[in-house]
């Protein structure tokens, strides 16, 4: 019955089609070229996601993002995942965690039945959203470090973001801080934001500079130039190297990229330091931090 199923799948136009990804914020954004190949071959895309306002301006009428799903999606979701098929409903929960060695936009070409290829998620901005800033506010630079995981290799240890501040300061720069919580750093400004509002901040910004995470996602997927620590994560499974503007910041380590050994959701312990300790792949030095600003400022033209 599963061979069927995938072969009609193949061979008819569906009426419909389910996407569900519901979280995080950074890989829910990463589905968006998914959902523009499935809207391509498919009548209609339905998207399930905790994150409908990703996708805000979508231009494809028959693109639709729901937060809720309904009592017969559920009931025709429950009845292909026995059946082991994907005919109406794409369920990429899991895939990239499943799938860890692999790019996890790959991971979800994969789960559904498409071509790979490389290519950032596309943002719709608004008109209000993409209005360039006014030529009286400062220039600024987003910061974002707030690491919504307990895992060591996901942070940042070892710099002083306080000198960090001035020395952008002194560049002409505000610094403005983004996350549910302020990290107190003297000199920035904490903003706390809804989405869309994210989005449009960060697409106004001079440059990013934060972790591994959603917004530093819709920075890269914006073309905004960027400084994007990585600890134990590979960043060429999280982004594509060719089209990324900035620079990856990850310390070396004998095994560097252990994040994609794991096939799980929190991801494995640090093999040298546990739980507990500072993991070489994130232990920076501020003037490391300095040097790859000075760069990212000299090559992108950034005045």
């Amino acid at each position: 019955m599963a061979y069927f199923l995938i072969y009609l799948q193949k061979k008819l136009k569906r009426p419909f089609v389910y996407v569900v990804r519901k979280r995080a914020l950074g890989d829910v954004l990463w589905i968006e070229p998914v959902v523009r190949q499935l809207a391509a071959t498919n009548k209609k895309v339905i998207v399930y996601t905790k994150y409908p306002d990703l996708f805000l301006n979508y231009p494809l009428s028959n693109v639709v993002f729901k937060s809720k799903i309904g009592f017969f999606e559920k009931l025709l979701w429950k009845a292909e995942s026995f059946l082991k098929a994907s005919l109406f409903v794409i369920d990429l929960e899991m895939a990239s965690e499943k799938n860890p060695r692999i790019h996890f936009l790959h991971a979800y070409q994969q789960k559904a039945g498409l071509p790979m290829v490389m290519e950032y998620p596309k943002l719709y901005l608004s008109k209000e959203e993409s209005k360039p800033a006014a030529t009286s506010q400062r220039k600024y630079v987003l910061l974002h470090l707030e690491s919504l995981t307990d895992k060591n290799y996901r942070k940042v240890y070892g710099v002083n973001w306080e000198d960090i501040t001035k020395n952008l300061e002194s560049k002409g720069f505000l610094i403005v801080q983004i996350g549910k919580e302020s990290l107190n750093i003297p000199g920035t400004i904490h903003v706390k934001t809804s989405i869309r509002e994210m989005i449009s901040l960060i697409n106004k910004s001079s440059f990013f500079i934060g972790i591994d995470s959603g917004p530093s996602h819709i920075a890269s997927a914006l073309g905004i130039p960027s400084l994007i620590f990585f600890g134990a994560v590979n960043p060429d499974l999280r982004h594509f190297r060719n089209l990324f503007k900035g620079y990856f910041l990850q310390q070396y380590c004998e095994y560097a990229g252990c994040y994609h050994e794991t096939i799980s959701v929190s991801g494995p312990s640090c093999r040298l330091v546990g739980d507990g300790g500072i993991p070489k792949c994130s232990l920076h030095t501020t003037e490391y931090v300095l040097r790859y600003i000075d760069l990212l400022i000299q090559e992108y033209a950034i005045i």
